[in-house]
């Protein structure tokens, strides 16, 4: 679970963006294992998602403060 989210974007009017951070504690996962991140528009056919491996989550650099523009 987040334990903070920046900006936190709800609704997104067409043709614009928005970006969300979602900071978490440190955690790792089994090698053979992957979390995969979907998001659906609602009512709508555009979905993406990503996978996050194990090795990504060892990478992450730990944010002390979240700047965004």
């Amino acid at each position: 679970m987040p334990l903070r989210a920046q900006n936190y974007a709800t609704l997104v009017p067409g043709k614009k963006s928005e970006r969300t951070v979602f900071t978490m504690a440190k955690f790792t996962i089994p090698d053979d294992k992957c979390i995969v991140v979907e998001l659906n528009e609602k009512n709508g056919g555009r979905h993406q998602s990503f996978v996050i491996e194990n090795e990504d989550l060892v990478r992450a650099n730990t944010i002390n403060e979240l700047q965004v523009r």
